[in-house]
């Protein structure tokens, strides 16, 4: 009886071992689609799905996700256009804007500069939709991407609903002329950092101040504050 047990055991760690070698085998050549594998990986422990390299063995989010107005804002920990770890908590102490998207989502390739550079990815860019830029110099009288004034874009989803690719991250940020010297900051969203709830937060934009509290928040088709008449708005008056 206990050498039965013992062989049990032995099968049931061996498979639990061999799961994450085989997601990162499937993910590697692409036979498993991608949000089946985003699913899985976040489901096993990350002591398991680090070692094959399939997520960072540290975490990515410090506070509660997702952020809430009023309250400190969640240092994330991701990689940049460029591969290199930017931990967001680096620019306290500077005006943050931060926009999440989604690269199929039509709002999102317009507030990234669509109709100067059209689409990315062969997806479609929301007519009559200006870049954030645009609408950042129109109502709040500031340049995004300076000494004082931070623009990160969180990339949530690639093509598929799943977490981007490296590669994806450092296209959308080559296409949309992202310029991480000039503090304009693409970030490559997480596998665990996704939801329902993320999901409804695109297109959208909040707003840091110099203590790291989220003070504006415009995300999704329901926003608590309007971009226009309450975001910008703030930024022109955190930025003076």
């Amino acid at each position: 009886m206990v050498r039965l047990i013992k062989s049990v055991l032995t099968i049931v760690v061996a498979t639990i071992l061999l799961i994450p070698i085989a997601l990162a085998a499937l993910k590697a050549t692409g036979n498993l689609p991608q949000p089946l594998v985003d699913h899985a990986v976040n489901r096993l422990p990350i002591e398991l799905t680090s070692a094959v390299g399939l997520r960072s063995a540290d975490p990515v989010v410090l506070g509660k996700w997702p952020p809430v107005r009023g309250e400190t804002f969640p240092d994330l920990m991701l990689t940049d256009q460029t591969g290199q770890t930017v931990q967001l908590s680096d620019f306290a102490g500077k005006i943050i804007l931060v926009e999440y998207a989604a690269i199929p989502c039509e709002g999102c390739q317009a507030f990234a500069g669509g109709k100067q550079y059209g689409a990315f990815g062969n997806f479609t860019v929301q007519a009559g939709l200006e870049s954030i830029e645009h609408y950042a110099r129109q109502y709040a009288g500031v340049t995004l991407g300076s000494e004082e004034v931070v623009f990160v874009q969180v990339l949530l989803y690639g093509r598929s609903v799943s977490a981007p690719t490296q590669a994806e991250v450092a296209g959308w940020a080559e296409h949309f002329h992202m310029d991480r010297d000039a503090n304009q900051i693409v970030l490559r969203g997480d596998p665990s950092m996704l939801s329902r709830q993320t999901y409804e937060m695109i297109p959208g934009f909040q707003l840091i101040d110099r203590d790291f509290v989220l003070r504006s928040d415009s995300c999704g088709h329901h926003p608590h504050d309007d971009l226009y008449k309450d975001l910008l708005p703030m930024l022109r008056t955190l930025a003076r």
